[in-house]
């Protein structure tokens, strides 16, 4: 019996010792692509999470739950909440959670259909919990993490971490911002090419965006881990060269603009962070932020990048260094025409305004064209004096090989002008400021 034993421990301990000299399987966790996390207030303390999570398709299965970390520098404490499968449908189109993020052309198939095609595709999955914060504290920090990141060139795979931030020492009542575009753009190799996530405040606080470092932790307690940089030439850095495009990238943080030519075929992170303002009291406060991980799919393709230019302005408006001027109490109307040099191209316009600009109305003429007109018209209120933008996001379906639904998003700004004011006479002497 014991001479059994023996030989049984030694027959374990050999296919111990041959599963470690075995090649791994491609198969592993390397399925994270994209992710995001915000919230929405519900009442007093209470908030719904939600979980944006993009699985790119060659990899293993999403996860059947998230874990939302919740942590205050106030009492340094912090506590956990499972976050489910979210049982809603996925805006804007109520498509199931779950459903493929289509590269837009039906006639050619991606991964998530067919594994042997050329066309890489992603999955966008949300998973959601409700939490109530047991104090006010100006540092709460909420965080995702999701092992692990699929293989890329900018970065190396590893957990996939995406953390918000939220300070609610002013008031309870507060929502994060959240991206209107989805955060898988496909690029064309040594194109010109812009791209915006389409960050929108539901409570009209306003925004600032910029780039960060893709992250790695595994804990909302503490600072987390930056992910570890691939060597390129020229380097990586996150303001100029986040993925390789020879330092050409520029971001507007005031619109949330990203503009490049990628110079390297393959998929890259980008991780943009957005961050949250809201004038109380007459003094403006920090309420917070959100941040996101992008996957930049860069093809060889031989679209051409269409061209969007403000060619007519009503007498109440004005337009000047490429932003729209108008007066509170005046309809301002405004065209542009969407050009592409490709005489074949099939344009389409869309836009963000029943978000963006509510009570605003856009109507385009001459859709599946090489030249779309777009005409704007919206009469400000009180309430709408200051900066505002919209997003013109422009497909180009011509579906040349290798078969996606190329994405441009063109960013329109605008100012508001208040009402005139009229002042007493005043008298200076010459020589007076």
């Amino acid at each position: 019996m014991i001479m059994r034993k023996l030989v049984s421990l030694l027959t374990f301990i050999t296919v111990l010792s041959l599963a470690a000299f075995l090649p791994a399987k491609e198969a592993k966790a390397s399925h994270a692509a994209g992710a995001e996390l915000i919230y929405v207030h519900i009442a007093d303390s209470t908030y719904q999470f939600f979980f944006k999570f993009y699985r790119d398709c060659t990899g293993i299965s999403e996860p059947g739950s998230a874990t939302l970390c919740a942590y205050n520098t106030c009492t340094n404490q912090s506590f956990n909440v499972t976050m489910n499968k979210w049982q809603g449908t996925l805006p804007p189109d109520n498509r199931p959670n779950g459903s493929s993020v289509s590269a837009g052309c039906s006639q050619y198939s991606n991964k998530c259909d067919n594994l042997s095609s050329s066309v890489p595709g992603y999955r966008e999955w949300w998973y959601m919990c409700i939490a109530t914060l047991p104090l006010k504290c100006n540092y709460w920090k909420f965080a995702v993490w999701e092992n692990a990141r699929n293989n890329q060139n900018n970065i190396q795979p590893g957990n996939l971490y995406v953390e918000t931030i939220f300070n609610s020492s002013q008031t309870w009542e507060n929502s994060s911002p959240y991206y209107s575009v989805k955060p898988i753009p496909y690029v064309c190799l040594n194109q010109p090419y812009t791209y915006n996530n389409g960050a929108i405040d539901a409570d009209g606080d306003s925004l600032w965006s910029q780039m960060t470092a893709p992250l790695a932790g595994s804990s909302c307690v503490g600072a987390p881990v930056p992910a570890t940089i691939i060597t390129l030439t020229p380097p990586i850095n996150f303001n100029t060269n986040p993925l390789q495009t020879n330092n050409t990238f520029v971001l507007n943080g005031a619109n949330g603009q990203m503009s490049f030519t990628a110079t390297q075929q393959g998929a890259s992170t980008l991780t943009l962070k957005t961050r949250e303002f809201r004038k109380i009291n007459n003094v403006v406060h920090e309420l917070g932020s959100i941040m996101r991980d992008i996957q930049v799919q860069v093809l060889p393709c031989s679209s051409i990048p269409p061209t969007l230019d403000t060619v007519s302005i009503n007498d109440s408006g004005a337009f000047l260094n490429n932003k729209v001027y108008g007066c509170v109490g005046q309809t301002l109307e405004f065209c542009f025409t969407v050009t592409s040099t490709d005489t074949g191209a099939i344009l389409i316009a869309e836009d963000n305004l029943i978000t963006a600009i509510p009570g605003a109305t856009m109507t385009y003429s001459n859709l599946k064209t090489d030249s779309v007109r777009g005409c704007f018209k919206w009469t400000p209120t009180i309430n709408d004096i200051g900066p505002k933008s919209f997003l013109v996001m422009i497909k180009d379906s011509t579906c040349k090989p290798p078969g996606i639904m190329l994405q441009y998003a063109r960013t329109v700004d605008l100012e508001i002008w208040g009402p005139v004011q009229a002042s007493p006479d005043t008298s200076i002497c010459i020589g007076e400021p």
